[in-house]
């Protein structure tokens, strides 16, 4: 019965955090029209949180969420369901960094510069993977979202296709992957105090378990 609840409470999780970030993509690229995708912050924290798998599990919610949202607005979704393989890449990348916890239990200046090089590194496979995306969804996904205007303003006439694809979007999926790890940590460490808290204050008052799904263990 216990293993059957924190399976329930794993799945709500990536249910809600899936939701949010899609709540998220909405106000910054809806609402503030920033030249960000930010529509990984809350993957990232699944991955600390529940591990690799259920990261990919948020991803494919946040998806669907965005798919019916584009066939609702526009009737079509563009394929961006292909950019999936992006997230399972960034997952994969940043997987092989943190998968050891204790690496980001170290002093801040050490868990700063294993997470900024897990961030980078995921930034630039992203963008090769994507980048090969782009040629086959192109021009598709050519819209006139802020982020779009950097991703295409390199000329495929000089550089090509492919390169152009990956090559404009460096310098909006890197930043991207830092900013998101950061904060998909962030939220991640305020969980784990909250949980934690949380568990103490039952532990004290005589009862055990919380209704809190337990943080991915190494």
């Amino acid at each position: 019965m216990s293993n059957i609840k924190q399976m329930g409470n794993t799945i709500l999780a990536i249910i809600v955090l899936g939701a949010c970030d899609f709540l998220a993509t909405t106000l910054f690229q809806d609402v503030m029209h920033t030249p960000l995708f930010l529509d990984t912050i809350f993957m990232m924290t699944a991955l600390f949180m529940l591990g690799p798998v259920p990261a990919f599990l948020e991803y494919l919610v946040f998806i669907g969420l965005t798919c019916i949202k584009l066939k609702t607005l526009y009737g079509k979704t563009d394929m961006v369901y292909l950019y999936s393989f992006s997230a399972l890449t960034i997952i994969i990348v940043t997987w092989l960094f943190v998968r050891k916890k204790e690496k980001l239990s170290q002093d801040v200046n050490h868990t700063f510069l294993y997470i900024l090089c897990a961030a980078v590194l995921a930034g630039f496979a992203c963008s090769v993977v994507s980048g090969l995306i782009s040629c086959y969804t192109y021009p598709l996904n050519v819209k006139d979202w802020a982020f779009d205007r950097i991703i295409f303003a390199f000329s495929d006439e000089q550089a090509g296709l492919l390169s152009s694809a990956i090559l404009g979007r460096i310098p909006v999926i890197v930043p991207d992957r830092v900013i998101a790890t950061f904060a998909g940590f962030g939220i991640f460490k305020l969980y784990t105090h909250i949980a934690c808290s949380f568990r103490g204050r039952h532990a004290v008052g005589g009862q055990e378990g919380s209704d809190l799904p337990e943080p991915e263990k190494s």
